[in-house]
């Protein structure tokens, strides 16, 4: 299945999920695809993604988010194949500069995130200023290209 034809198929399948409608999700998508990435799934299906305890890419959106007592954001992120609970370090926020970017409904691009499973059926995303690769707000401005 090309590339296109895979896209196609998986706009279908999520239909009227408002998620993948948003803003910050389809400038995540187009940011992706201008950069000649591909568009996929692998948090439904992280046992099949995972090399070395990592995955390579994840480009997902921020479906809840609230700090917890050492200023580190527990965080749920969604992407077109499921939801995975996570915990984005505090450096991100403080440091990095994204505290204010980073909210229900943003879209991030991340690389190379360490996946912390306690249990061959429990898994968390540990994202820290490394991963970051690229932040879209909820209300970031639709543009293509690199912007």
């Amino acid at each position: 299945m090309s590339t296109q034809e895979y896209m196609k198929k998986v706009v279908e399948d999520v239909g009227e999920d408002e998620d993948f409608k948003s803003v910050s999700w389809v400038s995540a998508t187009d940011y992706v695809n201008a950069n000649g990435g591909i568009m996929s799934g692998c948090l439904g299906d992280i046992k099949n993604f995972l090399n070395n305890g990592k995955l390579d890419q994840v480009v997902a959106i921020v479906k809840s988010c609230s700090p917890n007592v050492i200023g580190d954001l527990r965080v749920t992120m969604k992407d077109l194949s499921g939801t995975i609970p996570g915990t984005i370090h505090h450096k991100v926020v403080d440091e990095g500069g994204y505290g204010k970017d980073i909210t229900v409904r943003a879209a991030l691009i991340l690389a190379n995130v360490l996946v912390f499973s306690p249990k061959p059926s429990m898994h968390y995303l540990s994202i820290t200023m490394r991963n970051v690769f690229k932040v879209f707000r909820k209300d970031t401005v639709s543009r293509s290209g690199s912007g």
